[in-house]
């Protein structure tokens, strides 16, 4: 299976790639057993990675599938792209 990641500013800087290709022995695996192969080859993307909760997760990176904000146990399979992207915080203060 082949899923394509790719990286928002600043992991971009962390992995020195903008996307690329895991290729999985499997037919679809987890959000957090990806985001455990991304700590794997890039070590610098291991601060930013945990995933002992979505909670958790979420404070330090937010994961899309295909498009959709995706929880640690939600399925990826052959030909899925998963975005990781910076969460938003904070928020407009009107006068």
């Amino acid at each position: 299976m082949r899923i394509t990641v790719k990286y928002a500013t600043p992991f971009r800087e962390d992995t020195g790639v903008s996307e690329e290709v895991y290729e999985i022995d499997q037919e679809s695996t987890t959000v957090g057993r990806v985001l455990d192969l991304i700590a794997s080859r890039h070590s610098s993307m291991s601060k930013f990675m945990d995933t002992t909760s979505d909670e958790a997760q979420r404070r330090q990176i937010v994961v899309s599938v295909s498009s959709r904000l995706a929880r640690l146990s939600d399925t990826v399979h052959d030909g899925d792209s998963m975005s990781l992207l910076l969460p938003v915080i904070g928020g407009y203060k009107g006068p």
